[in-house]
């Protein structure tokens, strides 16, 4: 197999207008041609968009598959570049949403905020997806699978932007997070600790209750 076959073999596998990484392309080929150079490779890459006008470079580093609507070539899916870049990659989570944005998804508030704000490490720039869509906020501590939803959780607690909380049924919209992902509670006193919020720890602790 050469490497434009294993290039165009990859490619066929990946949804429509789903954000592909010339870094994963360069995994795939190397696993079925080892020893491959990223310079040959990302030549090849190149080669491959010019023969195939279907596949086209959004930004360096990153091609997305278009298909002809009826009104015309679709765009890039800035939902699956959003996932990938800033939350996660496969079994890799490494952002979640959090602020205003996520207060209103949830039903805390009403307030419909111009940005999605995203609590991540990864601060790579996807062309104008930062300043036009995102907000990005620098987590308390490194995400991982095992803590995102407690930290999620414990940003609501803590609302350093201080968002009017509207919903009548607060608490309820709380335990029910806690009840849908399982939350315990033990863990979520221990990463309370590093956001330096004693009103945390006495909410926590009325949740806990299960009173209203």
């Amino acid at each position: 197999m050469t490497v434009m076959n294993c290039i165009g073999e990859y490619v066929s596998q990946i949804a429509y207008c789903a954000p592909i990484f010339t870094n994963d392309i360069y995994k795939y080929v190397e696993k079925h041609i080892p020893g491959v150079k990223k310079s040959s490779l990302n030549e090849c890459i190149v080669r491959y968009a010019n023969s195939n006008p279907e596949f086209i470079r959004y930004q360096k580093g990153i091609y997305y598959k278009t298909t002809i609507t009826p009104f015309g070539k679709a765009e890039i899916s800035y939902t699956e570049l959003i996932k990938r870049v800033y939350l996660f990659n496969d079994d890799e989570v490494f952002g979640y949403e959090t602020g205003p944005s996520f207060m209103n998804k949830i039903g805390l508030t009403t307030q419909m905020p111009a940005h999605t704000y995203l609590a991540t490490e990864r601060t790579r720039s996807c062309a104008t997806l930062n300043k036009d869509r995102l907000f990005l906020l620098k987590p308390i501590m490194k995400v991982t699978k095992k803590n995102y939803r407690y930290l999620q959780f414990l940003d609501l607690l803590d609302n350093r932007m201080n968002i009017k909380i509207e919903a009548e049924n607060y608490l309820e919209i709380l335990r029910n997070y806690i009840d849908t992902y399982s939350l315990d509670f033990e863990k979520l006193l221990s990463y309370a600790k590093y956001y330096r919020n004693n009103k945390i720890f006495i909410q926590i602790a009325e949740l806990a209750k299960g009173g209203n």
